[in-house]
């Protein structure tokens, strides 16, 4: 009888302590990058992604911004998506390709503040031959990482490929005030 009791108790604290919980990356999951820019005066969205990205992340943890830490990719500029072949192209040869060795966009994890459920990832991003920080914030849900933020593609010395692709684009980014914008911010989700 002492036996048997002394099993049921232990089963019981097991069963009242939490679950380990390990993060890792999956590579069988699909990353995805969506971007949203921005045209005319008014400033109108015009949203895509990459249909390629490429992610490596280190040994799994208990602790979500450890795992964030070790993360790197590469995404490659042709893969721009943004449901409009034609527009794709521009992108690809007026933006991309006004920049300086940006046939992939390269970044890893700098530094990561926050926790299992929330927090923010700094990023160096290399584009245009220049590589700068950006910070996301991200969030957990049902197990995925979600980031989010904003870039402004100058900070990147991308003023000449802001304007290329404005040229190419001209009459398709004229708002009601007959005026082509292109704006130079770039929201992302990651």
């Amino acid at each position: 009888g002492e036996n048997q009791e002394a099993n049921a108790s232990e089963q019981t604290n097991a069963e009242n302590q939490e679950p380990i919980c390990f993060y890792e990356y999956d590579d069988e999951s699909s990353a995805t990058v969506k971007w949203t820019a921005f045209k005319t005066s008014d400033k109108v969205a015009v949203g895509g992604t990459f249909n390629t990205v490429l992610i490596k992340a280190g040994d799994k943890s208990t602790k979500l911004p450890e795992v964030l830490q070790t993360v790197t990719f590469t995404i490659p500029t042709k893969s721009t998506n943004t449901t409009n072949p034609d527009r794709d192209a521009k992108i690809v040869n007026s933006f991309f390709g006004s920049m300086l060795n940006t046939d992939l966009i390269l970044g890893h994890a700098k530094s990561v503040e926050g926790d299992n459920e929330s927090g923010t990832c700094t990023f160096y991003l290399m584009l245009n031959d220049v590589e700068k920080e950006v910070t996301l914030a991200y969030t957990v849900t049902d197990n995925v990482v979600k980031m989010t933020g904003e870039i402004a593609v100058t900070n990147w010395n991308a003023e000449n490929a802001v304007k290329e692709l404005n040229k190419v684009c001209e009459d398709l980014h004229k708002g009601a005030d007959g005026v082509s914008v292109t704006w130079p911010n770039v929201e992302l989700e990651i």
